[in-house]
């Protein structure tokens, strides 16, 4: 228990740390830490304040999440560096830090509270009212003393870190460097209040492996303040010998890559905030000079929310988009919105499925030469035909000869039926009723402004009345031949009132297959063509079983018939979200099934793990077997680019991505159309490279009655070999 408590600490003073530039990576906190200590004292007090508020946080019980994160110590730490470089670290003043150290983190807890409301960050700004609360605070505490640290710099290294270390710091903290490098790099190192070349280098390297959009930003924000107070001519010595700087280093990471989504225009804004924070500090540092207390961040955290504020009022992004689901990465957050935006780019948020089973024929679609023009163009007629393309039997002189005469007609999603027109006759073949244009119809609402018709029914087969609320495949009535109709046909369209006869609104149908020549075509939230013969998909019950994957399932692998085991098991998270957790790599792989497909939504963990192949290997997978079909998608980029490719990726990603992985997906083989016992699928990666493809690997899954049976993976020139064991 006292391990398990020491380690979560641990964790959360790390996390404070990488807090500080919006990050979770773990080594740029290490890194940044180590930054801190170059000034042990300011380092030291960092460390005692963070722990402060960690434990304050976690003995009074506030989210255990928020803690581990340093959602509520970040701020904490920051005034521990300025009692440590301003005072001398005795106890009365150890005393202070740890008390100020506390208050912060309940103004973080209030703050954060508080602001949530309005979809804003905290950022700085309890740092802020912490330094002032201890400038203001102890000038009548006489056994709390400032301390002289800084004026004897050489010989306090020597002191501290002995006489060769301390030469060395000394050495590379004053090395000359081009004067906007010297200064970009200490006002690097004053966000830790140490201005000094060291500590603003470490940070730099920290800075670039976590992010290359992070780090190139923070250059473009720093050099467009630094030459903007040149071009006023402003007061440089703000910035080249104070710790004012940094300021547009910590407004361009979070407006340019961290709280919007990297690109050209989060750049823009970036640029935009620099020369608002440069005005900003010349307002704000006159004003509260007159209290004697110091802006430090204060036009950083006062220009950011503001901003992000405002850009929350807005009701048309223009493609300047905040980010939903941080990810605590610029790189993290581009690439997946980007993967989610092109992935889903044609899924509509109410499914939308075809009204009838079985086979069908578009026999008008869109934009049809017959009835489909103006206000109704975006409709569909669906007949019956047989394999010569004939819509009935012979003779074909009696509505009941036509093949869709009398077949049922189904409920195409939930909804609630609101308008039913029943009692017309069906006209005999060519003949048309013109008084009542649509015939037997009905109306169902399923969202609001969405709504579905289907007309030409046969009268006196609804199986629903106005109110009863229908459940997708219901059935609803009989396809008939009423109204303007000359023959047997379903009218199918989707229209934003619910009134017959109401104009038609374009809107995909979720999933169908259409029949090709060598087989079937999977469409997906597509509009079925004229003459099509199409399908809703008819699951396969041994596929739909093998991933039907349920929260409390286990599954246990033996790899290669070695003494190698892997044991996962699903379960949902308080979203709702289902995932499957491998327990020997800590890997996460999260899922959803909509009853037509089972497809990965994304994975956490190890990359090199049986569960990360599982996820490749099973990306999209249609539950029904048709001949031919193959399922295509698109692969997130960051789960499959490292190295160079990536770093230089990186920098160019706000503006450009040539970089891209593929899925393809299909049924190998079945041993019996009708009730199959063993199936296989399979599957390859590749990676795209500025348009030229590589296989990355290759894996097939048997499935039999029981479930997955086994797992084959080919990649990197091995093959590997996964059983299930029950």
């Amino acid at each position: 228990m006292v391990k398990i408590k020491i380690k979560f600490y641990w964790e959360a003073l790390i996390n404070s740390y990488g807090q500080i530039f919006f990050s979770n990576h773990k080594w740029f906190g290490y890194l940044l830490l180590l930054a801190s200590l170059i000034n042990p004292y300011v380092g030291l007090a960092g460390v005692i304040a963070g722990l402060s508020a960690i434990f304050t946080a976690d003995i009074i019980g506030f989210n255990k999440d928020a803690i581990h994160s340093g959602l509520y110590s970040f701020n904490a730490i920051m005034v521990g560096f300025i009692i440590g470089l301003f005072y001398k670290l005795n106890l009365p003043s150890v005393g202070i830090l740890i008390l100020i150290s506390i208050l912060t983190t309940f103004i973080s807890v209030w703050l954060a509270s508080f602001f949530a409301a309005y979809a804003v960050p905290i950022l700085s700004i309890p740092f802020i009212l912490g330094v002032w609360t201890v400038l203001l605070g102890t000038n009548d505490f006489k056994s709390v003393e400032l301390s002289e640290r800084g004026i004897y710099a050489l010989n306090e290294l020597y002191a501290f870190w002995g006489e060769d270390l301390g030469q060395l710091i000394y050495t590379i903290s004053e090395y000359k460097l081009p004067l906007l490098v010297d200064v970009y790099l200490k006002s690097l190192g004053a966000i830790f209040l140490q201005y000094n070349l060291l500590v603003g280098g470490l940070i730099a390297i920290g800075l670039l492996i976590y992010s290359r959009i992070a780090f190139s930003i923070s250059i473009i924000g720093f050099i467009t303040g630094y030459y903007f107070c040149m071009f006023l001519q402003g007061d440089m010595s703000e910035l080249e010998y104070s710790y004012i700087g940094f300021n547009y280093i910590l407004s361009s990471i979070a407006l340019g890559g961290f709280f919007l989504i990297p690109s050209g225009r989060s750049y823009l804004l970036a640029i935009l905030s620099s020369v608002l924070i440069a005005i900003s500090i010349s307002a704000l540092g006159d004003f509260f000079a007159a209290f004697g207390l110091p802006i430090f961040s204060l036009p950083f955290s006062l220009v950011v929310i503001l901003i992000i504020y405002v850009l929350y009022q807005r009701q048309n992004t223009r493609k300047l988009n905040l980010v939903q689901n941080q990810l605590y990465s610029p790189e993290k957050n581009l690439y997946a919105f980007h993967h989610h935006a092109e992935r889903y780019k044609n899924d509509s948020y109410y499914h939308i499925h075809l009204p009838f089973f079985g086979e069908w024929n578009v026999s008008q679609g869109h934009d049809g030469n017959i009835t489909h023009k103006g206000e109704w163009k975006d409709a569909f007629d669906f007949v019956i035909t047989d394999e010569n393309s004939k819509t009935f039997q012979f003779p074909g002189e009696k509505i009941e000869d036509f093949y869709c005469y009398n077949v049922p007609v189904l409920a195409p999603a939930d909804g609630i039926v609101v308008n039913i027109l029943d009692g017309i006759d069906d006209n005999s073949i060519g003949g048309i009723n013109l008084n009542d244009n649509w015939g037997n119809s009905i109306v169902i609402k399923h969202a609001d402004f969405l709504y579905t018709k289907l007309t030409h029914l046969k009268k006196d087969t609804f199986k629903v009345k106005i109110g009863d609320y229908v459940k997708k495949g219901d059935r609803l009535a009989m396809c008939g031949n009423s109204g303007r109709s000359p023959e047997p046909h379903l009218h199918f369209q989707i229209q934003s009132t619910p009134y017959v006869g109401a104009k038609t609104l374009k809107y995909p149908l979720a999933y169908y297959v259409s029949k090709e020549r060598f087989g079937y075509k999977f469409h997906s939230f597509d509009y079925p063509k004229e003459g099509q013969n199409i399908s809703k998909i008819a699951t396969t019950p041994i596929v739909t079983n093998a991933f039907a994957f349920i929260p409390g399932m286990t599954i246990n692998w033996q790899i290669n018939n070695q003494n190698e085991f892997v044991k996962w098991e699903v379960f949902t998270n308080t979203y709702n979200q289902i995932y499957i957790y491998c327990y020997q790599s800590n890997s996460y792989a999260y899922l959803q099934n909509n009853g037509t497909l089972h497809y990965f939504t994304s994975f956490e963990g190890d990359k090199n793990s049986l569960l990360h192949d599982f996820y490749l290997a099973a990306y999209k997978v249609v539950l029904g077997y048709y001949e031919g079909i193959e399922i295509q998608d698109i692969l997130p980029l960051n789960n499959f680019f490292s190295g160079f490719s990536r770093f230089s990726q990186d920098f160019i990603a706000p503006f450009k991505i040539y970089l891209g992985a593929k899925f393809k997906g299909s049924y190998i083989s079945i041993d019996d159309n009708l009730n199959p016992s063993l199936v296989n699928l399979g599957a390859k990666t590749y990676k795209n490279i500025s348009g030229n493809e590589k296989l990355m690997g290759e894996y097939c899954i048997e499935i039999d009655k029981e479930g997955i049976k086994k797992l084959i993976i080919q990649k990197n020139g091995s093959c590997i070999e996964a059983t299930v064991i029950k």
